[in-house]
């Protein structure tokens, strides 16, 4: 049982590659799709309810996340229509995360990856771009997800400014400083 939410992790990489491989939005699609979010859902619940909870398990979940995203959008991407405008929102998300990587890596020594509300919220927005792209335009959608992963990119930044160690389950900024107030921390 220990190993039971790293398995069903593990399964989302196999959902992943199989969505890869699928027709966009065909039936074939949604069943990996769903299956591949469902392991997602389900995973970090069950750690928590049996007491497993580890940073490999934190790390392979966000593995598998990044993997799915990447598989999903080499399914969907050919069908996309997308301007030079939102290319270039899309590099400004990758300068951004990376710049907020480097900066907690050179502080921190290591790699690490927030757990905000607004990264939480992003993931939901960023799983749901399938059914987006069915309704809305594509590139108004880029220019929202982008926008608000450049916002909490930034936030990002500021959690690791105002931090003295890693910390990765940190809500949002706002409620980090009132944290740190509490405890009469004056780095802020």
């Amino acid at each position: 049982m220990k190993y039971l939410p790293s398995v069903i992790t593990s399964t989302r990489f196999v959902f992943a590659l199989l969505l890869a491989f699928s027709v966009p939005l065909s039936t074939r699609f949604w069943i990996f799709y769903g299956l591949a979010c469902a392991t997602d859902l389900i995973d970090g619940p069950i750690a928590r309810k049996l007491k497993v909870t580890s940073n490999f398990g934190s790390a392979l979940d966000t593995s598998a996340d990044i993997f799915l995203f990447i598989c999903m959008m080499v399914c969907v991407f050919p069908i996309l229509v997308i301007t030079t405008q939102s290319y270039i929102l899309i590099g400004t998300v990758f300068l951004f995360k990376a710049i907020s990587l480097l900066y907690a890596y050179i502080k921190f020594k290591t790699i690490v990856s927030y757990h905000s509300h607004a990264t939480k919220f992003l993931a939901l927005f960023i799983f749901t771009f399938p059914i987006w792209i069915m309704f809305l335009d594509v590139n108004l959608i880029v220019v929202i997800l982008a926008s608000l992963q450049n916002l909490a990119y930034i936030e990002e930044l500021i959690i690791t400014r105002m931090c003295d160690k890693p910390e990765v389950n940190t809500k949002s900024v706002f409620h980090l400083r009132k944290a740190l107030r509490e405890s009469g921390d004056s780095s802020m």
